[in-house]
């Protein structure tokens, strides 16, 4: 009995120790998480675009002259006429566009972009019209002899003023602030708005002619044709907004390159010109025109333009680990 009381002893005394160790609670630890990639929006971008405008060029034309009566006999203090027209039209432009952007995104919310876009376009937008404007003026075709010297018959001018001209919109460029939604992590929705510039022109010429009726004698011309030519080209300076989507090219192109498609409303404000009224050869009892000519020709645009842009810098947000 003795000798079992020590073999017990000295077995407990092995296990003992090792019973306590494993009635130690055990600290739980959770594996690590690494979270997928997101692709951050922040930072520089440069692209290229490509695209199709069309636009209008609003013009407003108005002719004004004076022209003297001089009957035979020719007497003093002549007889003057006034001869005024005016007209407006729409010409319509269209033509391919083609330029680069520059830009800065800021992603400041897992869902909102803020940023800004300067660009530069090219453009091959041109428009013709035609306006044809008839006139008419009195003139004296015969005075009284005696004093007071007043016209004793008058006969009714008139003409015909036809202006031919071009209008043109040969490059333009923005610089615009961005507001954009992320409808998904890799696709932006957005809108845009800002400052607009162009080179902007028009040329054309006036012809005028016309004819009047002396009774008993017969017809007499009043303007031989001749033509005003006018013609001017300025920068202008305008406003453009508009809208778009823009994504990141996760199938087609590496890291870093996004897809773009944009609409624009562009308004490159007015462009005037004056010019001599037509030159005409003097009629019969009347001397040549004096006078102008004005145009007054407001240019709007539409653009829709696809393009890629290269984003510089970090792909995507740092990987968030626990």
């Amino acid at each position: 009995m003795k000798k079992l009381s020590l073999i017990g002893a000295a077995f407990a005394a092995l296990i003992g120790p090792a019973m306590a160790a494993d009635s130690t609670p055990r600290v739980y630890r959770r594996p690590m998480v690494v979270a997928a990639p997101v692709y951050t929006w922040t930072g520089f971008y440069v692209g290229g675009n490509v695209g199709y405008s069309w636009g209008d060029a609003r013009t407003d034309i108005a002719g004004s002259a004076t022209t003297i009566s001089t009957p035979a006999p020719i007497i003093p203090g002549h007889i003057p006429g006034s001869a005024v027209f005016a007209d407006s039209s729409i010409t319509r432009l269209n033509g391919v566009i083609a330029g680069g952007q520059v830009g800065y995104n800021y992603q400041f919310s897992p869902n909102w972009v803020l940023g800004f876009e300067t660009d530069i376009q090219g453009s091959g937008e041109r428009g013709s019209n035609t306006l044809v404007d008839p006139f008419s003026t009195q003139i004296c075709v015969e005075v009284h002899t005696t004093p007071p010297f007043r016209c004793a018959l008058f006969a009714q001018a008139n003409a015909t003023a036809m202006t031919a001209h071009d209008a043109r919109i040969n490059w333009f460029g923005t610089v615009r602030g961005r507001l954009g939604f992320l409808i998904t992590g890799q696709v932006l929705l957005y809108g845009t708005g800002g400052l607009a510039y162009g080179r902007v022109g028009l040329s054309g010429n006036t012809n005028a002619n016309g004819s009047y009726m002396e009774p008993f004698v017969g017809t007499f011309p009043f303007a031989a044709p001749g033509a005003s030519v006018f013609s001017a080209s300025q920068t202008k300076v305008g406003l453009a907004v508009g809208g778009g989507m823009e994504g990141k090219c996760s199938v087609w192109l590496p890291a870093g390159w996004t897809w773009k498609l944009e609409y624009l409303y562009v308004d490159l404000g007015s462009l005037d010109t004056v010019s001599p009224f037509p030159a005409a050869q003097p009629g019969v009892f009347t001397t040549a025109f004096t006078g102008s000519m004005t145009t007054h020709t407001h240019f709007t645009d539409n653009i829709v333009r696809v393009g890629l842009n290269y984003k510089f810098g970090n792909y995507y947000a740092p990987v968030v680990t626990k």
